[in-house]
């Protein structure tokens, strides 16, 4: 999606505790990001009220409901039909639930775009000794699980960086491509100093970072990606709004 803005490409996580950590942020982040992605410990935390709570808040920024369903597929049909009440235009389920249930999960989805998540960024399949030696070769398995999705109807995928090339070639441009685990090169998501771009050069992830597939904001981007996730680089920074507004000074070249 190249007619996208920086800023309408970065995914901030809400990955807090309660409302009045969620509120804080959300204050100074508006109109900083593109969006907040509302997950599992807040939503169980403060229940669907919180995403109206946002968007009250920040009416201009958009809501991505990281719940990963994943269960038979009435079950998921039926908890489909119940988050998407909130109205938010991403919802995710996971690829792994099967072809069935990704379909329960589409037909229930109404107006918001079901995304799948193929492979979580905290797990590297090359380890995963259960998984046969062609699905632990580099990207296998999440193209596996991405055709899987998309045949079943879901609007988008969600991924690691390292996937989006392969993704973008094998499926085209259509499918949403959301990437968390996304690491400026110039962060230290392990405490919350920051340096400018060029002192630092991209590595491995800080000790203490539960991501073990990770890029950098234009890593992703000049190979496809549509949505970037960022969560420690800006939350963690002394100014969160100035650590997104050197994110999308960044991507400002693509």
């Amino acid at each position: 999606m190249a007619d996208l803005t920086p800023v309408e490409r970065i995914i901030f996580p809400m990955d807090l505790p309660d409302w009045a950590a969620a509120q804080k942020m959300a204050k100074v982040l508006n109109g900083h990001v593109g969006w907040f992605k509302v997950g599992l410990e807040l939503f169980i935390s403060e229940g669907p009220e919180v995403v109206h709570r946002l968007r009250d808040l920040a009416p201009d920024t958009k809501i991505f409901l990281d719940l990963k369903l994943h269960d038979i597929p009435a079950t998921v049909g039926l908890a489909m039909t119940s988050a998407v009440k909130v109205k938010p235009e991403m919802i995710t389920v996971h690829a792994q639930g099967g072809a069935e249930m990704l379909q329960a999960a589409v037909e229930k989805a109404g107006d918001s775009l079901v995304l799948a998540v193929t492979v979580l960024t905290s797990l590297n399949p090359a380890n995963m000794v259960e998984l046969t030696e062609d699905q632990r070769r580099p990207g296998a398995l999440v193209q596996t699980l991405a055709e899987r999705a998309l045949k079943a109807g879901c609007q988008g995928l969600v991924a690691s960086g390292r996937e989006v090339a392969d993704l973008r070639q094998n499926f085209g441009p259509k499918p949403r491509l959301v990437i968390p685990g996304i690491r400026p090169a110039w962060s230290q998501v392990a405490g919350a100093a920051q340096q400018r771009p060029a002192t630092r050069p991209a590595g491995p992830p800080a000790a203490g970072d539960a991501q073990t597939r990770t890029a950098t904001p234009a890593e992703v981007v000049a190979a496809g990606g549509d949505y970037l996730v960022i969560g420690r680089p800006i939350r963690d920074a002394q100014s969160p709004a100035e650590a997104a507004d050197q994110v999308a000074a960044e991507l400002r070249g693509f």
